[in-house]
This record gives structure tokens, C-alpha cells and sequence, in this order.
């Protein structure tokens, strides 16, 4: 039984799976801090119809994304898990992205960094949802992005909320690279060695976590609730500040 929650991104949300399947999705806008992740919990448990004590894995996406967001999240998933005593997984965010826009043989994950920026990383994801790395997360302008896609050709599935919200961007510089733009009806769309596809928006990312969290679980990958730690990429305001 496994309880999975993503606050890193601009839709909070919260999963309960048993085994393979999946159980409740509760999904709000992100904001406020750990009461109203506590209180998406409580409601997903209660709509999957389990106790908090019958949960014996606790994941989270651990980031990049939301600074507040994602201290509130990791704080009281570690919180239930180190009371309960049990195992927790931390998934990147930008591979649970992937993960829901699988396959692609190249999927470029975007998510919001704020500042008109995004968080990025280039991999790949098989049909049954195993996630490759094909270069390092980056903290990037989409602008910037963009060019440097470019330079792969076609054959690139843009998913995530940073690549909705700046698919015009994407769309022109497709135009300008002589590559083909779709915006893919289904999730399973692949692209095309000419073109670049955009994936469907996913309204929760919380069963990706769950999914790639298990399967770290079952490869004997389990860590405790003190060993999760955010993943940031960029310093925080406040550290850029000091």
C-alpha cells in the first residue's frame, strides 16, 4: 500500500495505490503549507477508503519545482513516515513527468521555475515507464531551451507544465528549425524523427511518484524518512539574497 504526493508543481496532488492499482487521486491548486497537504491526505485515504496506518511505503516528488511547496510536502511526508516507521522514496519530479508522457525515445520534461525560467531535463521513458537519464537537470530560460533543442533535430516529446505554458515558444522555434509541431492527442503519442510533439497535459503527477517510487521499493532502493532531501537545481531566492 503506498501513498505518493507531488508538491513541487503548480497542481498539488495526492495518490494511494494498492500494488499496481490505484485506489484515489486527490488533486488542489498548490499553496499554503503543510496543513493543506495533510488535509489532501486525509481526504485521499478517506476516498480510497484506508487507514493511515495500513500505508507501508510513503513517496514524494523531491524536486526540482516549488521551494514552499516542496518544504512542505518532503517536512510532513517524513513526518508520517518516521512516526508510522516506515520506508519513504523521494522521485524527481522531472522523471515523474516523463513518466507521464511515456514513451518517448527523447522527452524533454519541463516544469515552471518562476521568473519567466524553467526547470528541464532531457530523457527517455520506455513504454512500460522506465526512466532514463539523457543529460542533467538544468535551470534554464525557455528561450535558451529552445535553441539548444534545436540543435537535436526532430524526434522530441516536450511534456510537463512549462512546455504548455510556453508552447508558442516551442511551436516558433520548430518553425524556424524546419521541424514538424503537433500537439498529441494522447499520452502515448510518439514523435516522429521530423517533428516535436507536446504531450497532453497530466492533471496529477502524484501516481507517476507512486509508480517510480515502488519500483525503487522493489529493487531494494527503500530509504528512510530522514535520508529525503529536496532537490533544488537553483539556489532559493532568499539564498541568492544573502
Amino acid at each position: 500500500m503506498t501513498l505518493g504526493i507531488d508538491t513541487a508543481t503548480e497542481k498539488r496532488s495526492v495518490a494511494v495505490f494498492r500494488g499496481v492499482q490505484q485506489l484515489s487521486v486527490c488533486v488542489s491548486d498548490s499553496g499554503g503549507g503543510s496543513a493543506n497537504v495533510l488535509g489532501d491526505i486525509e481526504r485521499a485515504l478517506e476516498e480510497s477508503s484506508v487507514k493511515l496506518e495500513e500505508i507501508e511505503l510513503f513517496a514524494a516528488a523531491s524536486g526540482p519545482g516549488s521551494f514552499t511547496g516542496l518544504r512542505a510536502g518532503l517536512a510532513t511526508l517524513k513526518g508520517l513516515a518516521a512516526t508510522l516507521g516506515k520506508p519513504a522514496e523521494g522521485v524527481r519530479t522531472l522523471h515523474a513527468v516523463a513518466h507521464a508522457a511515456r514513451p518517448a525515445g527523447r522527452v524533454l520534461a519541463l516544469i515552471p521555475a518562476g521568473r519567466g525560467e524553467v526547470f528541464a531535463q532531457l530523457l527517455c521513458v520506455s513504454r512500460e515507464g522506465e526512466v532514463k537519464e539523457l543529460g542533467e537537470p538544468s535551470h534554464v530560460p525557455p528561450a535558451h531551451l529552445v535553441e539548444r533543442v534545436a540543435r537535436l533535430g526532430g524526434g522530441v516529446k516536450w511534456a510537463g507544465g512549462g512546455a504548455h505554458k510556453f508552447v508558442e515558444l516551442i511551436r516558433g522555434g520548430a518553425a524556424a528549425s524546419g521541424i514538424k509541431f503537433v500537439a498529441a492527442s494522447g499520452a502515448n503519442e510518439e514523435a516522429a524523427g521530423d517533428e516535436w510533439v507536446v504531450a497532453p497535459p497530466v492533471e496529477a503527477l502524484a501516481p507517476s511518484v507512486v509508480v517510480l517510487a515502488r519500483r525503487k521499493f522493489l529493487r531494494g532502493e527503500a530509504e528512510s524518512a530522514q535520508s529525503l532531501r529536496a532537490i533544488y537545481v537553483r539556489p532559493s531566492d532568499a539564498e541568492l539574497k544573502g
